[in-house]
């Protein structure tokens, strides 16, 4: 997919009279996904000859380029001034920052981390084993760092929700195991064998967020199941 298929689609729309509320309406669901992978989360026809692009991103800086006007989150572009050279408009917005892909809020419902027995603990204790835990993980592609704020919604209303925050640098990812999360006074964070949901809300950019689970059971913690999910993030 190119911006000359795009403006190519346009001309075929213009010329079969569709009206300009139809025309954004039809490019927005053909090319969505693909101008979402270009940093744009929405087309709009402001006139037979014009379109707004509405950019995932701030101008850092905007080098001229006939027919295109850069704004601090959007693009207008003269489609006449553009027709020979439409590769110009991928070009002008490399001139936007990434805020990210993903979003900015993630919820994982099912949670649950199994205590470990008395064996398990001292084996733990000692550097060995590896034992039923629950880990988070979150990517963070955007330009800018971004702080996460995590909270755990129990189950059970005799349980105090908690929660933490932590930074996620841009181009990178972190990923925390629930269990070593501590509180202030070193304890545990989150409860085990108790069923829990976790939120984790973004501050600044979109993030992915993955959620993994590995239980341990029988003697000598001889089974293991692994489960992995990707969390739920609302529309």
């Amino acid at each position: 997919m190119t911006f000359k298929t795009l403006l190519a689609t346009i001309q075929d729309y213009k010329q079969a009279g569709i009206s300009l509320e139809t025309l954004t309406t039809l490019l927005n669901d053909a090319f969505g996904d693909w101008l979402a992978s270009q940093g744009v989360s929405h087309l709009m026809m402001l006139g037979d000859n014009t379109v707004c692009l509405n950019v995932r991103g701030k101008l850092k800086h905007a080098h001229p380029a006939s027919g295109i006007k850069f704004r601090s989150r959007f693009l207008v572009i003269s489609l006449d001034e553009v027709e020979e050279e439409p590769e110009t408009i991928a070009e002008a917005l490399k001139s936007y920052t990434s805020d990210g892909d993903g979003a900015y809020v993630w919820i994982i419902p099912d949670g649950y981390m199994a205590a470990l027995t008395p064996a398990e603990q001292e084996w733990e204790k000692h550097g060995g084993g590896y034992f039923s835990h629950e880990s988070i993980c979150i990517s963070n592609t955007a330009d800018i760092d971004t702080r996460c704020l995590l909270e755990v919604l129990y189950e059970d209303i005799t349980l105090e929700n908690v929660s933490c925050e932590f930074d996620v640098p841009a181009h990178r990812s972190v990923h925390y195991r629930l269990d070593k999360l501590m509180d202030e006074k070193g304890e545990p964070l989150i409860a085990k064998d108790a069923p829990v949901s976790y939120k984790i809300t973004s501050r600044d950019a979109r993030v992915v967020v993955q959620g993994s689970r590995i239980l341990t059971s029988g003697e000598n913690s001889a089974f293991a199941s692994f489960g992995t999910v990707m969390a739920w993030c609302p529309v």
